[in-house]
């Protein structure tokens, strides 16, 4: 059984499109990535997984139930982190959070609410109302995990927080996932979605436009090569009438970084033919392959 099915799903604001038409699945224990710019429709599919929108057409799945707008489709068994966390302002992160556990159905969640806390350096004595923007988030953070879930559904899990509390939030998602948990990872952060995302899916005007393992995404996009030249030699113009795609990402007077698409065998053919110093394959990132994904699904 999926933990997570969207099948064929559909959502308008007018004549506005939410998203169209989508149709995905997570596999119990997966780590999900979910990327794409504002407007792209990451937050409507999440809203109507969590019930919170009624969809124009098509359904989805939670733990094998078809979610129904309005009602809490196993929610004890999913932990939620909306993009934007809010909370009663009055009342401290302790007493917030001991109400959204009891609320939950668990009585035993007060020493995980503890743990969390530690590992995120968050003061639970402090009104919520009083507390910085990235401490709020670890609030909803302590909020998502608190209960051991089955199911983690994460909106920009990491947004505001500084570099060193970001790994621990992905070390909380790497240890659910070990657990069983199934998590699906929406956020704006391509670097922490390559770090521990197997597959992800790319949305754009409220469509699918891929979904691949990450590795293969980003082998898709452009691969580089940086080319130092013997001390003397002249470095070329491109050779782009017979290697298609190949750009100049940055040159000066000893070397040449370029951008190619396919194999790299014309390419090293063409540079045989000049005095070459050293070769250096950059990596590209998954941000990389992004922005060329997205830009290209956006042309005619």
């Amino acid at each position: 059984m999926k933990a997570i099915e969207v099948k064929m799903l559909t959502k308008f604001y007018g004549s506005a499109v939410g998203v169209k038409q989508l149709s995905f699945d997570i596999a119990r224990g997966e780590i999900f990535g979910y990327l794409g710019p504002n407007g792209s429709g990451k937050t409507t599919t999440i809203r109507c997984l969590m019930g919170l929108l009624k969809p124009t057409s098509g359904e989805c799945r939670l733990l094998g139930d078809r979610v129904e707008a309005g009602r809490a489709t196993q929610h004890k068994r999913i932990g939620y982190l909306p993009g934007e966390f809010r909370i009663w302002p009055r009342l401290t992160a302790r007493k917030s959070l001991g109400i959204l556990g009891a609320l939950g159905g668990d009585g035993h969640v007060a020493r995980r609410q503890e743990e969390l806390a530690e590992r995120l350096d968050l003061d639970m004595n402090r009104r919520v109302g009083a507390l910085s923007k990235g401490n709020r988030q670890k609030v909803g953070v302590v909020c998502a995990f608190q209960h051991q879930p089955e199911v983690l559904i994460l909106d920009e899990p990491t947004i505001g927080l500084d570099p060193l509390v970001r790994q621990v939030v992905l070390e909380l998602i790497r240890e659910a996932a070990d657990a069983g948990a199934t998590v699906l990872l929406s956020s704006h952060d391509l670097s922490e979605v390559a770090a521990v995302c197997g597959r992800a899916a790319i949305l754009r005007a409220g469509r699918l436009v891929e979904l691949a393992p990450v590795s293969e995404i980003v082998q898709q996009g452009e691969r580089h090569l940086k080319v130092w030249f013997v001390k003397g030699t002249e470095v070329p113009p491109l050779a782009t009438d017979h290697i298609d795609g190949m750009r100049v990402i940055e040159q000066d007077s000893e070397s040449l970084h370029i951008a190619y698409h396919g194999s790299a065998d014309a390419v090293l053919k063409w540079l045989a033919r000049f005095g070459v110093d050293r070769i250096a394959t950059p990596q590209t990132s998954l941000e990389d392959a992004f922005i060329q994904y997205y830009q290209e699904a956006g042309r005619p």
